[in-house]
């Protein structure tokens, strides 16, 4: 881009220090221009320059001053019409592109940029027609008929829009992307018969592309059509038999889902490297609504070798860690799961769920070392992620660390937005960073204010409530907040507070 803009440059100089010069050679002849015209080119070349250095602001008032000595000079109003764009004056971007158009109505770069700006004033039928015209008197552009099918979707007209589509492929034949709009234009309309016709004439158009194949057998899956999918999955393994994703779609799934034996099936292609990762997991993630009810102990150990089998195939693969770590997790093998979860993030940190269920798992076990620098991390990581700064704040406070923690904590609370079950956590661990300095008046303010606003549901702030209370000296109150709080979510401690024996 540097470089064409430099050349572009370079040649305007050249043109520019030949006006200048007065004169011109024709027919082999010297012949003076008239100052007058050198004058013009000049003013012209310097407006185009300024543009295309990007200096708009300067090149404005050069083109208007321009087109108001030469009306009729169409690419001045071109060039006022770009500089007006860029300059967020869309109006008079219209207006200047009109008067251009007007002088050379021929010109077909004036219409489009002139549909460009309809568009993006959201003149979208009129950005169509503009397109009708350029298509009526060039019938054998592929991409007019393209960008008017886009235009025709937009302005709510589909059916016309395959038309369009339908001259692109007569001119240039097939392609994926023609074939995918019309795909999904179909949809649209929900006539998935021709939107599976689509994808299967784009995959007999390029036999090679195995790709293909796999998009129409899963949109034969999604819509229903079993069949249909596992005819193509069979075409596939004709070609090549050990298509892994193939060899996967045909196994005979049970009507019981829950059944060993169809995960013992899939072993083998599991711990197959060469077999896609997506393919796999796509067979795991059904089951993972069902783990509350599993009551078959050779299902779950079916589920964990084939999270086992995934972890050995595609080692260096961050899904791979996900996926196995969820499974653990589900099944509450934490100490598993946690590993797996930080295998994940050493791949890829960029998922938040993950450190979410790795700060769980520590935060389960009473780990608040561990939780802190954790959550340190995953604030760093996700600086936007309020659940990072809780999970700072509740460890901080553990580890005898208050003021540390209510910085993170005061932080951290003004990004929970419209979440109140989140503020209201939050809440409670301030109040507890409040008693851990021993400032049971300030606990106490914090946590009461909350008490109208969904506090009085909350177990963390009723007990810390009442821990305020016993601070200051008033049991009674205490005992009766504490009690609140064991109603909701009883607990040993809570017990002992009750009856005075903490």
């Amino acid at each position: 881009m540097k470089n064409t803009l430099s050349s572009t440059l370079i040649f305007l100089s050249i043109l520019l220090s030949n006006f200048l010069s007065a004169q011109n050679t024709i027919g082999g002849k010297i012949v003076t221009v008239p100052e007058e015209e050198v004058n013009r080119q000049s003013e012209f070349l310097t407006a185009e320059s300024e543009r295309l250095l990007g200096h708009y602001d300067k090149a404005m008032p050069l083109y208007e001053k321009f087109t108001m000595d030469y009306p009729d000079n169409d690419a001045a109003w071109y060039g006022l019409a770009r500089t007006y764009t860029q300059q967020k004056e869309l109006p008079k971007a219209i207006d200047a592109i009109q008067k251009a158009i007007k002088i050379d109505p021929k010109n077909v770069w004036y219409q489009i940029y002139f549909a460009d700006l309809m568009e993006q004033t959201g003149r979208i039928r009129d950005a169509v027609q503009i397109y009708e015209t350029l298509t009526k008197n060039n019938p054998n552009v592929p991409e007019f008929f393209q960008k008017m099918a886009h235009l025709q979707v937009l302005s709510g007209d589909p059916k016309n829009a395959l038309k369009s589509l339908e001259k692109v492929e007569k001119i240039a034949g097939i392609s994926e992307e023609t074939s995918r709009s019309k795909h999904l234009i179909y949809i649209g309309l929900g006539d998935q018969k021709r939107a599976a016709a689509e994808l299967e004439k784009l995959a007999n158009a390029f036999p090679g592309e195995v790709d293909l194949l796999y998009d129409l057998a899963d949109f034969y899956e999604k819509t229903g059509d079993k069949n249909a999918a596992r005819k193509i999955y069979e075409q596939i393994l004709k070609e090549n038999p050990d298509d892994p994703v193939a060899q996967i779609a045909i196994l005979d799934k049970p009507k019981n889902s829950n059944d060993a034996n169809y995960l013992q099936s899939l072993h083998t292609l599991f711990a197959n490297p060469k077999v896609d990762i997506d393919a796999k997991i796509k067979e795991l993630l059904p089951y993972f609504d069902k783990i509350g009810k599993m009551n078959d102990p050779s299902l779950v150990s079916g589920l964990l070798i084939l999270a086992a089998d995934l972890e050995a195939a595609h080692p260096t693969e961050a899904k791979a860690w996900s996926i196995s770590g969820d499974l653990f997790y589900q099944f509450d093998r934490l100490p598993e799961a946690l590993e797996r979860y930080q295998k994940c993030i050493a791949l890829n940190p960029s998922v938040f769920s993950v450190w979410a269920n790795s700060m769980d798992i520590l935060l389960e076990q009473k780990r608040f070392a561990d939780l802190q620098k954790m959550s340190e991390n995953a604030m760093d990581a996700f600086p936007n992620q309020p659940l990072a700064y809780l999970n700072f704040g509740l460890a901080a406070n553990e580890n005898g660390q208050s003021d540390n923690a209510l910085r993170q904590l005061q932080q951290g609370i003004l990004m929970t937005g419209n979440n109140a079950d989140l503020r209201l956590d939050f809440v409670s661990q301030i109040g507890v960073a409040y008693l851990k300095k021993k400032n049971f008046e300030e606990a106490k303010k914090r946590l009461e204010a909350t008490i109208s606003k969904g506090g009085e549901r909350h177990p963390g702030i009723l007990e810390h409530l009442g821990d305020a209370y016993f601070g200051l000296g008033e049991k009674e109150k205490a005992v009766d907040f504490w009690k609140k709080s064991s109603a909701i979510q009883p607990s040993t401690d809570l017990e002992k507070k009750i009856s005075g024996n903490q």
